[in-house]
Order: structure tokens, then C-alpha cells, then sequence
């Protein structure tokens, strides 16, 4: 066959296969690029508005990071969309609108409670605290696939990819609870302890971060060593899921249930294992004020460890005493002026807890000095933490530091000093309460009428 023969051969049979083509299948490229995206802009407006009853997104900003959060949506004409989440539950209407900027773009354009993942007042965690990250989420979203009950998008600045799926009215209901039981894990200024099959975990503390959805918890392993476990959850019906499985104390749980038996105030965060062995109490650090009519019949926090709490500082004044301590510490003021002070010092010197201090200025050099009633024994009542005894049943644990009016100010030898003295060492030992960080009340367990006010130095 001729050269000139075959090159026929060959545009004939190009001829019959464009023919072919035309024939059983549309030309898919025969549509310009901007009316192809004009073609998906308007699929994706026509089913996100389509869903009766919206659109559900479940969103981890940061897998692994932070916690997720629940948005459910309602995309309605002239570019209006309803939302509400777990931690918005006030149905709001917002804009929306789906741009051409980098592909197909679905923007939340006004303020709204999507925007709160990027709110830059947030001190991140995962950035030291520090300001301008929020809990780096999106609230622009390029539109990858658009299907009947799923659209999928991914985050414009951070790629994160997430699904629309189409919600129920259900879904409504639902995310409105899922806000209250976050509004459980708002804790203020409160703490939380943890008791593991009953017993307190001496150590232990709980922080919920309410804003970032992070669940932290530390606790004191067998050698005393302080071990922390960091887990974001999401919230749900009963309380909150973790993403992982953690195991704290020896206990696997995956999850919290917040039990509302003893109220909202007392409220209880139980893990989901199948014995339901630590619970997570409510601690409230904030001040009492307490007044002195309050003292005697205020029922503190049993789970509080006051008493550890009150050995956080090295010296105390006692600034006010109950009546009839009173009306002993008046008098000598009136009787001895150069009287100044009772006060409480812990862990004065070694071998001792602290010491029980007289403090007046001493006539031979007209300084301040003190008379001590050293105490070695600090011990803990009663199976608590904010029950204690103060222990000075030997005498030799008196010094006076080169006081020469020790005569004056020594318990054995003025009844005022005296009955001061045998108050603050009651065998029956004292309750601590902890008023705030500085102030705390000491009361008798045998008479509760009996306390004297402590207040940080």
C-alpha cells in the first residue's frame, strides 16, 4: 500500500471515531470552566437549600488537638442561614454565601457561632496560652462533593475536611440539649476532685477547659509521682465522649456522665466504665466571706483538702477569735501593751509541723520578739481532709528565742495566754475551713462555738 493510501486510511478512520463519540456520549468538555463552576455553584445552593430541615455538621478544628463541637444549619433564600450548636443554643440568623474564589466556597459572612472557633481572643493551649489562634477552625469551606444527604468541604485556610449531613428535626432538639449539658461543664472559679472506687485520690484534679473541650486530669500513682492524662471530648446526651480511651488510676474509661442526683451545685462527673469508679466532684475555690455569726454552723465542702491547703503558707495572724477567746485576748492587750500578736507559723524547723507564736516586744531590747509552742504532730481526723489536731502534749516544745518577759506571755504562767493556749491545743482537734487563698477559719470539733480567724502574712 502506497504512503498516500494509508494517510487516507488514517483521517477516515479519525473521522469515524469522533463520529462514534458524538453519537453515544455527551462531550462533557463542550462547557466552558466558568459554566462548569456555575453548574456546581448552583447544584450546592439548590440541595443545601432543599434539606427541610438542614444540614448537621460534627467538627474536631484540630483533631487530636481540641475537642468537637455539634452546628446544625438552615440555608433558606436570599442567602439567610439558621444555626444553633452545643455551645450556642438561641436559634440565630446569619448570611451565608457560596463565592467563586478558589473553587466553589461556602462562606459563613457574618458573625456568627462557627466564627468562635477562630476567635482570636482565645489563649490557645496548644500555642502556650497565647492569643490569635482560637481554636483555629474555619468559617470558609471549599466545597469538594456535593450528594443528596452529604456535601463535603474542606477547610479554606486550614484543609481540614469535614462533612454537611443532611439533619433531621431530631437534630434540632438534640443540640439544644447538648448545649445545656455543656453549660454543666462550665466550672467558673469551681475545681474538681476525684474519688476512684470511693476513696478520695489524695492529689487528684480535674480541669474541663469549656471553651477548647479539653479534659484534663492528674492523680498520684503508687510511688506518690503526679501523673497527668490531657484528652479532648465532644459533647453529648449524658455528658461527654473522649476521642480515645484513656486510663487514669488504673481505670479504662472513654467517656463522662455528668449525674445531676444532688442538684446542679453538687453536680458529679462519673467515667463510663462498667463499675462507674471515678467520680469527679465539684470544688469551689471561690471566697466565702464568711462572717463570724456564719462560722460556727457553716457546713464546709467535705471534699476540699483544707488542710493541705492551709499549709501553702508559712505564716499566719490570728486576726479574730470567737466570744469568749475574745473577751481573754482584749484583756490582755489592756493589761500588757507591749502584747502584738498570736499567730500560727508552719514548718517552723525541722522535726516540727509548726509552732503556736506569742509575739510582743521584749522590754530588755524593745524588739519584737516570740514565745513558741512548737508542735510535732499535724495529724489528720476522722478519715477527711479539713479535720486536724494540732498536737503540743510535750512541753519542752516551748522556746522563747531570748525573751526576757517570758514570764509575762508564757501559757503556764498568764491564765489569758493560757486559755488561748488550750484552745488552739484541743485533743479534739479543729475543722478547717477554707475561706480563700489567705483567710482561714479554724473551729473546735468539741465546741464548734470555739474557732479562731487565720489570715497569711
Amino acid at each position: 500500500m502506497s504512503m498516500k493510501n494509508l494517510i487516507y486510511l488514517f483521517i477516515a478512520a479519525s473521522m469515524m471515531l469522533v463520529t462514534a463519540c458524538s453519537d453515544d456520549d455527551e462531550y462533557v468538555f463542550s462547557e466552558l470552566p466558568s459554566e462548569r463552576i456555575e453548574a456546581f455553584q448552583k447544584e450546592c445552593q439548590t440541595t443545601l437549600r432543599g434539606a427541610t430541615d438542614g444540614w448537621k455538621l460534627v467538627y474536631y478544628p484540630q483533631k487530636g488537638v481540641y475537642g468537637g463541637f455539634t452546628f446544625v444549619f438552615r440555608f433558606s433564600e436570599k442567602n439567610r442561614v439558621e444555626m444553633i450548636s452545643d455551645f450556642e443554643p438561641i436559634k440565630g440568623d446569619y448570611s451565608y454565601n457560596l463565592n467563586l474564589s478558589e473553587g466553589l466556597v461556602l462562606t459563613f459572612d457574618s458573625d456568627s457561632p462557627i466564627h468562635q472557633l477562630s476567635n482570636p481572643n482565645y489563649g490557645a493551649p496548644a500555642h502556650d496560652g497565647d492569643k490569635g489562634y482560637g481554636l483555629e477552625g474555619d468559617f470558609e469551606f471549599i466545597v469538594k462533593e456535593v450528594k443528596e444527604d452529604v456535601i463535603e468541604l474542606i477547610g479554606k485556610k486550614t484543609r481540614v475536611e469535614v462533612k454537611l449531613e443532611k439533619a433531621t428535626a431530631a437534630d434540632w432538639t438534640t443540640v439544644e440539649k447538648l448545649a445545656e449539658m455543656a453549660g454543666y461543664f462550665v466550672l467558673g472559679n469551681s475545681g474538681l476532685g476525684m474519688t476512684v472506687n470511693g476513696e478520695l485520690a489524695i492529689g487528684g484534679r480535674v480541669e474541663l477547659n469549656d471553651i477548647f473541650h479539653l479534659c484534663t486530669m492528674a492523680y498520684k500513682d503508687e510511688e506518690g509521682n503526679t501523673v497527668s492524662v490531657e484528652t479532648p471530648y465532644i459533647i453529648t446526651n449524658e455528658g461527654c465522649l473522649f476521642e480515645n480511651e484513656v486510663e487514669v488510676a488504673g481505670v479504662k474509661f472513654s467517656g463522662l456522665t455528668v449525674d445531676l442526683s444532688n442538684g446542679v451545685t453538687n453536680r458529679e462527673f462519673v467515667s463510663n466504665d462498667a463499675d462507674q469508679a471515678i467520680r469527679f466532684f465539684i470544688m469551689d475555690l471561690s471566697p466565702l466571706n464568711l462572717t463570724p455569726a456564719e462560722v460556727p454552723t457553716f457546713v464546709p465542702n467535705k471534699y476540699i483538702a483544707s488542710v493541705d491547703m492551709l499549709k501553702s503558707h508559712d505564716e499566719y495572724i490570728i486576726t479574730d477569735m470567737s466570744a469568749s477567746l475574745k473577751v481573754e485576748w482584749e484583756a490582755l492587750q489592756a493589761e500588757l501593751p507591749n502584747f502584738e500578736k498570736f499567730t500560727l507559723e508552719m514548718d517552723r524547723k525541722d522535726g516540727y509541723e509548726g509552732s503556736f507564736r506569742v509575739t510582743a516586744i521584749n522590754s530588755g531590747d524593745g524588739k519584737s520578739k516570740s514565745h513558741n509552742y512548737d508542735f510535732g504532730a499535724f495529724t489528720l481526723l476522722n478519715n477527711t481532709v479539713n479535720q486536724v489536731r494540732f498536737d503540743n502534749s510535750k512541753k519542752s516544745h516551748s522556746t522563747s528565742s531570748g525573751f526576757t518577759d517570758k514570764a509575762l506571755y508564757d501559757a503556764g504562767e498568764n491564765a489569758r495566754v493560757g486559755a488561748i493556749y488550750n484552745a488552739f491545743f484541743d485533743s479534739k482537734g479543729f475543722t478547717v475551713i477554707r475561706d480563700s487563698e489567705e483567710i482561714f477559719w479554724i473551729r473546735s470539733i468539741q465546741n464548734p462555738e470555739v474557732w479562731m480567724k487565720l489570715e497569711a502574712d
